[in-house]
């Protein structure tokens, strides 16, 4: 069972480093075991409706340099390599068999390579990149002002990060989540993403909520929501889309 952790930009202690550690290791294991149970597909199935509108949002230029935080199977760092197309599209995730999934389901995309790295110690070097995306995937950043920062220092100034996430402070059907999850999650709401985006150094930081329009069946049985009416909820609420400007 999960539970929701606490914000924290503060300095590490031997035991804070040792604890980062274990939970990198547990969202390794956990989403390793969402990889070889087939679970990328899905989440494509549920995301990909969103994600095509905040990827449509960005305006992706042809030779832009593009890095995905979180790729998971990287549905998106194709779609986002289709924009890309005389530039590169790098996905990351901290789950090697995801990543695995993502190179195999890829080999037909040059301009497109994967990674197995941390949102919170990215490896690549500062400017690198004219965009990043990330697609739910904040929320389980252990430091997320640690996170933020890293795709800051990785972008050139001026460079776009959109992020989107389902599991936030006012989409109240999303909390039940916590629940099910085998790893920490961090539930914040839309005012404490922008001051951490801002406080980041991310500048014209917006936010916007994004709409499924797929209608919701009648017979629901998925298990994500307790009920019919949770997932309703949950739909009205929309995704959230925060965005910001790397200001150098």
């Amino acid at each position: 069972m999960s539970s929701v952790v606490k914000l924290s930009n503060e300095l590490l202690t031997t035991e804070d480093t040792e604890n980062a550690i274990h939970m990198d290791d547990q969202l390794r294991t956990e989403f390793n075991e969402w990889a070889r149970a087939g679970k990328g597909d899905s989440m494509e199935r549920g995301h990909r409706p969103v994600g095509e509108q905040a990827i449509a949002r960005m305006n992706v230029r042809s030779d832009a340099r593009v890095l995905d935080v979180g790729c998971g199977s990287g549905w998106a760092t194709r779609l986002l390599a289709g924009s890309a197309i005389n530039g590169r599209v790098t996905g990351i995730d901290i789950s090697d068999e995801m990543v695995r999934v993502a190179r195999e389901a890829s080999q037909s995309y040059p301009n497109v390579d994967f990674q197995v790295a941390s949102a919170e110690q990215l490896p690549f070097d500062t400017d690198e990149f004219t965009h990043a995306f990330s697609m739910e995937s904040l929320y389980y950043y252990r430091n997320i002002p640690k996170g933020l920062s890293e795709i800051h220092r990785v972008l050139e100034n001026g460079g776009l990060f959109v992020a989107v996430v389902d599991m936030y402070w006012e989409s109240e059907t999303t909390h039940q989540w916590a629940e099910n999850l085998n790893v920490p999650v961090q539930l914040i709401s839309v005012r404490e993403y922008r001051e951490l985006f801002t406080a980041a150094g991310f500048m014209n930081v917006n936010d916007e909520r994004i709409l499924d329009p797929r209608p919701v069946p009648d017979d629901y049985t998925s298990g994500s929501f307790k009920s019919r009416e949770d997932f309703v909820k949950y739909r009205e609420a929309g995704s959230l889309m925060i965005s910001g400007e790397a200001k150098k």
